[in-house]
């Protein structure tokens, strides 16, 4: 805890004349009904309406002082007892207010900060698996969950708001761990939730079409995504995919001294691989980075693995882990839940089942493209589109999947409150009048449906949910998930 003076004094905040400057803060919080007895409220503007103008709900459960915006104050004016502390950035103060409260614990850690489109949670899994291999105590935070050893939780955000993330860090920090990877999101870049961080290394994976329904359109997100790699954030290496177009611009922004580049596909790369060669069970090759180069044999299945491969290589190998120790413990590396993730109920199963998060049209492309050499049979694509999303990417996908599967079953992902026809609707707008698909908008009947029809040697994709053990109906979040709608079809066969 620190005295409410000294903590706006940390963060060059104006400091009002008043006694509450010489009291305690216990917390930070910037919900009005949750606070309590000695907490600093910090009223957060949202989409309908500005937080701050709950400043007097937040005083009345005990808030000694109130961090709000000048429209907030000029709707909700302030009495002479109350102490309010006006801010033109509320988003960028509370971040400010978050990482001096909790002691800057990023400046105490060996922070990883992973962003793009794909590839985010696959990294930071590598990475993390990687960094504990070499017996260096490991925090991570990411769309799956927030763990360290001793502790995990699970995500609500991919990245946190500025509160909870200076807070979990903290704790990180407490439990004695060295590093924390994190998977850094275009919203938490644009809303500021990571201002006050410092990153040792940034990763960028690549650059493709989501979140359009957030950002105004490409250009938007891409420069919400190089945030992470400006001055303000960075302090040390960024390992950027070189066969990404946006990877490319990035590059050009920055000093050719601070990157290190990766490529599944130009040996011009910093880090690359040969003599590759793909079985049913993973790859095997030669890894070719700035610290030499190795044999190594991977469980990961797809390009684009190979690509977070060599992203979490670059990310470690700057960590100054040793090599050979990568390469060696590469082959143990279990996966990620919901990520290619097969499904089996026994080794004499004879349909391939697979279960990933792939629901933006270039992950989709590339789940489809990494199984085809690993189905001797048909290849049968499950997928739907979220609702309440970026409607432009649902005729791509259904194209997409018409394409490169045999047989495309389109089903709903998370409606949320839109109708789940018009979404069925939207995506086979956008699959060729020469394909049949299968539409089947009960999720649970199109997967059944799916492994009913398949046959020995066909595959079965389900794409879209991955590691979410729910479906969104409405408003109504109820439990779902394709791992197991799988396993109960697979034993009805």
């Amino acid at each position: 805890m620190m005295k409410l003076r000294e903590l706006l004094a940390k963060v060059n905040l104006q400091q009002p004349e008043h006694s509450a400057l010489d009291l305690e803060v216990n917390r930070v919080c910037t919900n009005s009904h949750a606070c309590k007895p000695g907490d600093l409220f910090i009223g957060m503007p949202g989409t309908r309406v500005d937080g701050g103008e709950f400043w007097r709900s937040a005083m009345g459960q005990g808030a000694i002082a109130a961090v709000v915006t000048p429209q907030a104050a000029t709707k909700q004016p302030p009495s002479q007892d109350a102490c309010i502390i006006q801010t033109q950035d509320a988003i960028a103060t509370c971040s400010a207010i978050a990482a001096a409260f909790y002691d800057y614990p990023t400046k105490k850690l060996g922070m990883v900060g992973v962003t793009g489109t794909n590839g985010k949670t696959t990294t930071s899994h590598l990475i993390e698996y990687f960094l504990l291999q070499a017996q260096r105590s490991t925090a991570m935070l990411g769309t799956l969950y927030t763990r360290w050893q001793g502790y995990s939780q699970t995500a609500t955000h991919t990245t946190p708001f500025a509160v909870e993330l200076q807070s979990q860090l903290a704790e990180a920090v407490k439990a004695g761990n060295q590093y924390a990877v994190m998977e850094v999101s275009s919203h938490a870049l644009a809303q500021g939730r990571v201002k006050g961080c410092n990153f040792e290394v940034g990763v960028f994976t690549n650059l493709t079409q989501d979140h359009l329904d957030y950002h105004q359109d490409m250009e938007d997100y891409f420069q919400a995504k190089s945030l992470l790699f400006s001055p303000e954030y960075l302090s040390g290496k960024a390992i950027i995919n070189l066969d990404d177009p946006y990877g490319k611009r990035l590059i050009e922004q920055l000093d050719r001294s601070q990157v290190w580049t990766y490529s599944v596909a130009n040996q011009d790369a910093d880090l690359y691989t040969t003599s590759l060669d793909y079985q049913p069970t993973g790859v095997s090759g030669f890894l070719h980075t700035p610290a030499g180069e190795v044999a190594f044999s991977s469980p990961l299945v797809g390009q684009f693995n190979l690509a977070n491969l060599l992203a979490a290589v670059g990310a470690a190998l700057h960590l100054r882990v040793d090599l050979k120790l990568l390469a060696d413990s590469l082959a143990q590396f279990a996966g990620v839940p919901g990520r290619m993730e097969r499904v089996q109920l026994s080794p004499e199963q004879d349909i391939n089942v697979i279960v990933d998060y792939a629901h933006t049209p270039d992950s989709l492309e590339n789940l489809l493209k990494a199984a085809r050499p690993f189905i001797s049979g048909k290849m049968i694509c499950v997928f739907g589109c979220g609702g309440d999303r970026d409607r432009t990417k649902r005729p791509l996908m259904g194209k997409i999947a018409a394409e490169l599967a045999d047989i495309a079953v389109v089903t709903s992902d998370n409606p949320r409150t839109e109708n789940p026809e018009q979404i069925l609707q939207d995506i086979v707008a956008g699959i060729p009048a020469t394909v049949a698909p299968l539409i089947i908008n009960d999720r649970a009947q199109a997967i059944a449906t799916a492994i009913k029809h398949a046959r020995p040697g066909d595959g079965v994709l389900i794409a879209g949910k991955g590691h979410e053990d729910y479906q969104i109906l409405g408003t109504e979040k109820i439990h779902f998930d394709d791992r197991e709608q799988a396993k109960i079809a697979l034993s009805d066969r």
